[in-house]
């Protein structure tokens, strides 16, 4: 008896393992079923299925199934059908996901049938097994039942034998009634020939039994080394695909590695890169703090130059006021702006006051000793009248000064005298 395992529903899921598909029978599950023009229920009606009637499925899509019925392409609503498989191994694995690797539920034997109402896609087939949503090969499946057809051949192959063995003991019969006839009509065989012929008789029978046993014998051993081969064969089949999911698991690994590898070297990468931002930003703050402290240094220098200003200018403004208080006699010698006697600053002869005398050779310029009589000062000069302390030199020390004169014959005029200053 064939077991029938039902699924409500199936849904297909693909590994990659198996590509083979499985076609089905698809058997009408409504009493009567309308058979439409197009995919859809306002379409126009034209034929009708019986519940049990089996159907040329061409494709299955959105619900509807097309179908081939009296030579044309029509339309069912897949919702009424279901498609019957049956299994082909002596025993096929029912497992808790679609992968070689999960978990076996239950196994199937030869000839058992499943029930689905979707089409096989991918090599992997959803359906209900003891209550649980389960999954088989469909490698392994068929729409039609071998074995029916073995049953039916192994029947007919019984039948000719018996009507064989039928036909002999007619013949024997009719052998042994021709025999007794002849016997009777005689009557004079003896035991010893009745023996004989018994003999001879059961002599005969025991080839024929023989040679009907040996066929049975013959087909049983066939069908035996058959399901080893099918049974070799599963297992080679399991083997392969567990040699492939290894072979899969180990690339993911590699693959993860260099993965792994690779964010190592980009984070190591960006480690560096920002070590030497860090780096660059710490010399730029040692810079700016070379550039703050530098800054501060020449400040201070200002100040201390400036403090150092300021106390000479005190020192200074001291002497001066000092030196207004007082009338010096000094030792005065003349002097011109000819450019041979004094230094020249762009061909021009200038003060140290930056007086232009070149342009203004008759100015009244005294140069002093700006300790004694300070820069700048309005002074009286016996002899010379008043006059501005607008210049100095290397060689005028303590109280000597030279009096600017506006030609060389005045200035050997004057030559060299002591005459009285006052400050003004």
């Amino acid at each position: 008896m064939k077991k029938v395992i039902g699924a409500a529903t199936a849904t297909i899921f693909g590994l990659g393992a198996f590509t083979t598909t499985a076609t089905a029978e698809t058997i009408v599950t409504a009493d009567v079923l309308n058979v439409r023009e197009k995919p859809t229920t306002e379409s126009k009606v034209v034929e009708k299925v019986k519940n049990g009637q089996e159907l040329k499925v061409i494709n299955t899509e959105d619900g509807w199934s097309k179908i081939e019925l009296n030579g044309k392409e029509v339309f069912v609503s897949s919702e009424f059908t279901k498609d019957v498989y049956h299994v082909t191994a002596n025993l096929l694995n029912v497992r808790t996901e679609a992968n070689t690797d999960s978990e076996i539920l239950g196994r199937l034997k030869k000839d058992d049938v499943i029930e689905s109402t979707h089409q096989v896609k991918d090599g992997w087939l959803e359906f209900e097994y003891k209550g649980k949503i389960a999954y088989a090969n469909v490698s392994f499946l068929s729409s039609t039942a071998p074995t029916e057809k073995k049953t039916e051949e192994k029947t007919k192959q019984v039948a000719k034998v018996q009507k064989s063995v039928k036909e002999k003991k007619e013949v024997k019969t009719q052998k042994v009634a021709k025999a007794k006839e002849t016997t009777k009509a005689q009557e004079i065989v003896k035991p010893k020939e009745e023996a004989k012929v018994k003999e001879e008789v059961k002599v005969k029978e025991e080839p024929k039994a023989q040679e009907m046993v040996k066929p049975k014998e013959e087909v049983k051993a066939k069908e035996e080394v058959k399901a080893k081969e099918e049974e070799k064969a599963q297992e080679i089949a399991k083997a392969k695909e567990e040699e492939k999911a290894r072979e899969i698991a180990r690339a993911k690994e590699e693959e993860k590695a260099k993965e792994i590898a690779k964010a190592k070297e980009i984070a190591k990468a960006k480690e560096e890169e920002r070590a030497r931002e860090i780096a660059k930003a710490k010399a730029k703050e040692e810079e700016k703090a070379r550039e703050i402290a530098k800054a501060k240094e020449e400040e201070r220098a200002r100040e201390i130059a400036k403090a150092k200003e300021e106390e000479r200018a005190k020192e200074v403004s001291k002497n001066n006021i000092q030196s207004a208080k007082r009338e010096l006699t000094v030792v005065a010698t003349a002097y011109t702006a000819d450019p041979s006697e004094n230094g020249t600053y762009g061909g021009r002869v200038l003060t140290a006051m930056g007086h232009d005398l070149t342009a203004n050779p008759n100015m009244r310029i005294i140069a002093v000793d700006p300790k004694v009589i300070p820069l700048g000062s309005k002074v009286w000069v016996e002899g010379y009248g008043e006059a501005i302390a607008g210049d100095t030199g290397s060689a005028i020390k303590g109280n000597r000064i030279d009096v600017l004169m506006g030609s060389k014959s005045k200035a050997m005029n004057w030559g060299r005298k002591t005459v009285k200053v006052k400050i003004l």
